[in-house]
């Protein structure tokens, strides 16, 4: 049930007002989609990050997220995130679970941010 999750999350979460910075991990996935939508609907500037490069046009072009990068080129998530947030993260919608981006959303996030932990996709497949 991605859009009860996505749904319940955003709208008992964090305050998605007009203008608000939103970043979404694995926003290639069923909630990460529907959590993109959602915030778009209300305004807000929405980054995606993606495990594929043909998914960064598919989620700009089809889904009308305003940028989107690869999450699977390297390992520094500041430099992109710093390019798409200038002025910091208002919200971060976490569904890939990797540290090393955290770390890179936490050095962005403005006071009084919030962040939504809702799966650890990177973690789907080891044993």
């Amino acid at each position: 049930k991605p859009g009860m999750t996505a749904w319940v999350a955003l709208e008992f979460g964090p305050d998605l007002t007009p203008g608000k910075k939103v970043f979404v991990s694995a926003a290639t996935g069923g909630v990460g989609l529907i959590v993109g939508q959602l915030a778009k609907m209300r305004g807000c500037h929405v980054v995606g990050s993606v495990g594929k490069n043909k998914e960064k046009d598919l989620l700009k072009d089809y889904f009308k997220f305003d940028e989107a990068f690869n999450h699977e080129v390297g390992d520094n998530y500041d430099e992109p995130l710093k390019s798409y947030f200038p002025e910091g993260i208002d919200i971060y919608f976490d569904n890939f679970g990797v540290s090393r981006m955290l770390d890179s959303v936490l050095n962005l996030i403005k006071d009084h941010a919030r962040i939504v932990i809702c799966g650890m996709t990177c973690q789907y497949n080891n044993k």
